[in-house]
């Protein structure tokens, strides 16, 4: 299959090539069978599921300057619609958003809405997030179920005259509360983006 390389593979990432039925593959130095390509140039390889093997530099190709499109902030931070990779998940989303609440979030009112801003984009980006592994959005708020119920299980136990039981099925919740949290992360938020279209879009033009 024929291909334009996007992004140079390097020791320690990827490169990606984009096929001509508009898919992208991944690509590592071992998979190059000839000279290295330059972002730009035409390469002939064998497509995997979401790899590129036998890469070979087509003679004569010339690299040229692949322009991507522009990216739309506005959307990118509060819009749910779409895919989000996850290296611009953590870097232009969390660390950002946390950034922002760190140094305006004490600001008596501005501080608030910017919060509530800050806390929508999170819930956008997230959903997004999930749309990029090919899982609807709720699955991001799977832990809030086992949450709700530990809550209600501590003031129940607090109310109680016995509150042992009630304290018990808190922990219990907790622990599932725990569990889904890290799931959420592993499976969804640091998890590779699928390589080509899923039934949310085309893949991000920045994934890693």
């Amino acid at each position: 299959m024929r291909g334009r390389v996007l992004a140079v593979a390097g020791a320690s990432a990827a490169g990606i090539i984009a096929s001509e039925d508009g898919r992208r593959y991944r690509y590592g130095l071992p998979d190059l069978r000839s000279a290295a390509p330059q972002a730009g140039q035409d390469v002939d390889f064998q497509p995997g599921a979401d790899e590129a093997r036998e890469v070979y530099l087509i003679p004569g190709s010339m690299p040229v300057v692949v322009q991507g499109p522009k990216r739309d902030w506005v959307a990118f931070y509060m819009s749910p619609n779409g895919r989000v990779g996850r290296s611009d998940y953590w870097l232009y989303g969390f660390l950002v958003l946390m950034a922002v609440n760190v140094v305006v979030g004490w600001i008596p009112l501005i501080g608030q809405v910017v919060s509530l801003v800050a806390a929508w984009s999170g819930l956008a980006l997230m959903i997004k997030r999930c749309h990029d592994v090919d899982r609807s959005g709720w699955w991001g708020f799977l832990p809030l179920v086992p949450l709700l119920l530990a809550v209600v299980g501590g003031i129940v136990a607090a109310l109680a005259t016995n509150g042992a039981p009630g304290y018990a099925v808190a922990g219990v919740f907790g622990l599932l509360w725990f569990g889904a949290s890290i799931w959420v992360v592993v499976a969804i938020l640091a998890r590779r983006g699928d390589a080509g279209p899923n039934r949310f879009g085309p893949p991000p033009v920045t994934e890693l």
